[in-house]
C-alpha cells in the first residue's frame, strides 16, 4: 500500500522513472494520458433554426441590394426615349450627332455595371449575380404591369419596337453579368484600380457591342459610327468611376474570403 502511495506521489510530482512500474510493467516516457473532452452537440432543431436565420439574412440582403438596381433599371426604362442632345454641338456632321442615338435611358443603364462592381467588391460575384437576376425579374413584372395599364392610352408609335427592347434588355443584362464575373477574377493583388477598371470597361463594352447591332440591324442608320462614339463615352465613364470606387473602397471592405 505504501509502495502504491509513493508511486502516485512520484507521478504527481513529475520525478517518476517511466521506464519501470511496479510489477514489471513498462511505460513509455512519450505517452500522454488521454483525456476525454465533452462538447455540446447541436440538435437538429438548433441547426434548422441557424440555417433558417442565415437564409433569411441572405435573402433580406439580396432584396435590399436589388432595390438599388431595380430602381436604376426602371428609371432607364422610363427615360429610354428621351434624347440627350448636350453633346451635339461638338459634332459638325448631322448624321453623327449623339442626339440621334444617345438617350437618357442608355446613360442611366450604363451605371448598372458600375453599381454591380461595388456590390461584387463587398459581397462577391455570386451575390452580385443573384442581385442582377432578382432585379431584372422584379423590373420585368413592374414594366409589364405599367405597359398593361398604359396600353389603352398609347398610340402605335408611342412604344419602342420589340427589336429595340430586346437590344436594351439583352445588352444591359450581359454587361452587368460580365462586370460581376470579371471583378471576381481580377480582384486581389496588384493595383487597387485594376479590378474596378477592367470589370467596368468590360461590362460597358459588352453593353455597346450587343446593343447597337441588335437595335439597328437591318436599318440604314450609321450605327457603327454611333457605337464608336458610345464606346468613347463609356470609356470616359469608366475612368470617372475610379475616384468614386477609391472613395468607397475602404468603406465597402470585402467580406471574409474575398480579396481586393
Amino acid at each position: 500500500m505504501a509502495s502504491n502511495d509513493r508511486t502516485i506521489d512520484a507521478l504527481t510530482n513529475g520525478d517518476f522513472d517511466h521506464e519501470a512500474l511496479p510489477g514489471g510493467v513498462a511505460m513509455s516516457s512519450g505517452v500522454t494520458p488521454a483525456t476525454e473532452t465533452w462538447r455540446s452537440r447541436e440538435t437538429p432543431l438548433q441547426q434548422l433554426l441557424r440555417n433558417a436565420g442565415e437564409f433569411g439574412r441572405a435573402l433580406l440582403r439580396t432584396l435590399l441590394l436589388s432595390v438599388l438596381l431595380t430602381t436604376l433599371i426602371l428609371t432607364a426604362f422610363l427615360t429610354v426615349d428621351l434624347p440627350l442632345r448636350g453633346l451635339d454641338r461638338f459634332f459638325l456632321t448631322d448624321a453623327l450627332k449623339p442626339g440621334l442615338w444617345l438617350r437618357w435611358g442608355l446613360v442611366v443603364m450604363s451605371a448598372g455595371p458600375l453599381l454591380i462592381v461595388m456590390i461584387a467588391r463587398r459581397y462577391g460575384g455570386d451575390e452580385a449575380g443573384r442581385v442582377i437576376t432578382a432585379s431584372w425579374g422584379v423590373a420585368a413584372v413592374a414594366a409589364f404591369a405599367e405597359i398593361s395599364y398604359l396600353a389603352p392610352r398609347l398610340a402605335p408609335g408611342d412604344f419602342p419596337s420589340a427589336q429595340f427592347l430586346a437590344a436594351f434588355v439583352i445588352s444591359a443584362m450581359a454587361g452587368q453579368y460580365i462586370a460581376a464575373g470579371l471583378y471576381d477574377v481580377t480582384r486581389g493583388g496588384g493595383q487597387w484600380w485594376r479590378a474596378a477598371l477592367y470589370s467596368a470597361l468590360s461590362g460597358l463594352t459588352v453593353h455597346s457591342f450587343l446593343y447597337f447591332p441588335i437595335a439597328y440591324w437591318g436599318t440604314r442608320a450609321p450605327w457603327l459610327h454611333w457605337m464608336v462614339g458610345d464606346l468613347a463615352l463609356k470609356f470616359a465613364m469608366a475612368l470617372a468611376f475610379l475616384p468614386v470606387y477609391r472613395l468607397f473602397r475602404k468603406r465597402l471592405r470585402p467580406r471574409g474570403g474575398f480579396g481586393g
